[in-house]
């Protein structure tokens, strides 16, 4: 007898599994499928709007830059010192990393003329834009100033999923002179030097031609932002000017140490508009270094050390100093003396500590001469003339001071916190107050006290304190210490005898 298996309990067919195992399958690919497309979009969407972010940001720095200065060089150089716009990269473009992509950076810079202002053509004096609109004029209706704008394009480029994707804007930025005055297309020496930079290196006045791009009242001239005074027209021209800058001093003016310096020309039209100004930047090489001055040292008094110091030159291409000693007469012969943590052949600091094996009984006698470029070369040298050395000579037999005691410290902006002339002291800055040094040998006396932070070696030389006649002995750290520091003093005496450090004083977290 067969029995019957209710309805209730029949099963499904692997046939039928199969086929609804292949229908959820396509169902679930078809999720996976949307769920993926949907995150492509997503990441797609937030790479771009990083790039529209980043290319807004580089925008907003070009127009921080100085209008006659903006180029796509000058906007980099910008863009590299600010945080988060920094060159990522070591690779030749110009990468900037941001919400995970590196975006690497094009940048045009270039100006336009803008032919509704009714004025004419423009000369191709500025680098235009190759799409730049030009008017139609002649006479007096000639473009005084075609540089009407300037505009910046930023295009940026990433790699995502194999590919590559780029984001571009662009902005236009105006001339804040408006275009109105006359422009100083041409700026040079005269006759033009040919070195890059110009370099002049001779004495003499140096002379400039300057020319207008319109009929321009006056021509005023600067060096270094400060005004020199007005040029002179060449002739009956309106457009072209003159002027000389006395280097020497032979005028009755100022002496221009070696130095690079910035000479600017604006022109200005019979209302007073001006245009764009022009610069040109000189460069002073004209002889060797002068002789440094101030110079005094001597043995220290620890160990076999001497310490040298002078006043530093105030010819800024002076790229440091040589220090040369003789241990037999003031004549030589001469060795160079490699200073304490002297890395070239020049020391770059207006000072020099060396170890001297000699006795300290016997002299010694030094010379110090600056060191320049030499023109053309850019190859260190000094002066051969013995007018242009520094020379000194250190005796031995030298006693030290006593070394500073009681030393204490104090934050400013408490009761009795003072400076040495007894005024308070700034709120929050350290001061250090001692009690005075004598010196045993007859006739010397302290010539300064020497302040060391948070250590007790040569690098740890932090400051001086030069005594006056009744005033305090007191120190203000220069730099409001941020945390505690770790004070000692000693006395230096005229032979630059140095004694020994005083105990520590710590002062406030």
């Amino acid at each position: 007898m067969r029995v019957r298996r209710p309805d209730s309990e029949r099963g499904f067919t692997l046939i039928e599994v199969l086929v609804a195992i292949t229908i959820l399958l396509v169902g679930l690919l078809g999720v996976v499928a949307m769920i993926d497309g949907a995150n492509a979009v997503t990441g797609k969407t937030k790479a771009r709007e990083g790039a529209n972010n980043v290319a807004r940001s580089i925008v907003e720095v070009g127009r921080a830059v100085q209008y006659k200065n903006l180029t796509a060089n000058a906007l980099f150089d910008a863009l590299a010192i600010r945080p988060g716009l920094a060159d990522s990269s070591a690779a030749p473009a110009y990468t900037i990393e941001s919400r995970g992509y590196d975006y690497d950076v094009t940048l045009e810079v270039c100006s336009m003329d803008d032919p509704k202002d009714g004025l004419g053509p423009h000369d191709g004096t500025f680098p235009f834009c190759a799409n730049s609109d030009v008017g139609s004029a002649s006479g007096s209706d000639v473009d005084r100033n075609p540089d009407d704008y300037k505009r910046i394009a930023v295009t940026l480029s990433w790699k995502r999923n194999g590919g590559t994707e780029t984001v571009k804007q662009t902005s236009l930025i105006s001339n804040p002179v408006g275009g109105l005055g006359p422009t100083v297309i041409r700026l040079d020496t005269d006759p033009a030097l040919t070195a890059t930079p110009k370099t002049v290196t001779s004495g003499g006045p140096v002379s400039f031609v300057a020319e207008t791009s319109t009929d321009a009242a006056e021509l005023d001239w600067t060096v270094d932002g400060a005004s020199q005074g007005k040029a002179s027209a060449v002739g009956s021209s309106k457009r072209k000017f003159s002027f000389s800058w006395d280097i020497d001093g032979t005028s009755g003016g100022r002496y221009y140490n070696d130095c690079t310096y910035v000479i600017q020309a604006e022109a200005f039209d019979d209302q007073g508009r001006a245009g764009s100004p022009k610069a040109l930047t000189i460069v002073l090489n004209r002889a060797y270094p002068r002789a440094p001055q101030q110079l005094e040292g001597g043995r220290n008094g620890n160990g076999n050390w001497v310490d040298l110091r002078w006043k530093a030159s105030p010819e800024c291409d002076v790229l440091g100093y040589r220090v040369y000693r003789s241990a037999t007469s003031s004549s030589g012969p001469w060795t160079q003396v490699t200073c304490t943590g002297q890395t070239l052949s020049y020391v770059v600091d207006a000072s020099c500590v060396y170890e001297d094996n000699t006795p300290a009984s016997n002299p010694l006698w030094y010379y110090v001469v600056g060191v320049d470029t030499a023109p053309g070369s850019g190859a260190p040298r000094e002066s051969p003339n013995p007018a242009d050395r520094a020379t000194l000579t250190v005796t031995g037999g030298n006693a030290v001071p006593t070394k500073p005691t009681n030393l204490s410290a104090c934050l400013g902006g408490t009761p009795g916190c003072n400076e040495p002339d007894g005024s308070p002291a700034s709120d929050g800055a350290t001061v250090i107050r001692w009690d005075p040094s004598t010196d045993p040998d007859a006739g010397d006396s302290i010539l300064f006290y020497r302040i060391y932070r948070d250590g007790s070696a040569y690098s740890d030389r932090y400051g001086i304190f030069f005594p006056s006649a009744g005033g305090a002995l007191a120190w203000t750290d220069p730099n409001t210490p941020n945390g505690s520091h770790t004070y000692r003093l000693t006395a230096v005496d005229t032979h630059f005898g140095e004694s020994a450090l005083s105990d520590p004083v710590v002062d406030f977290p």
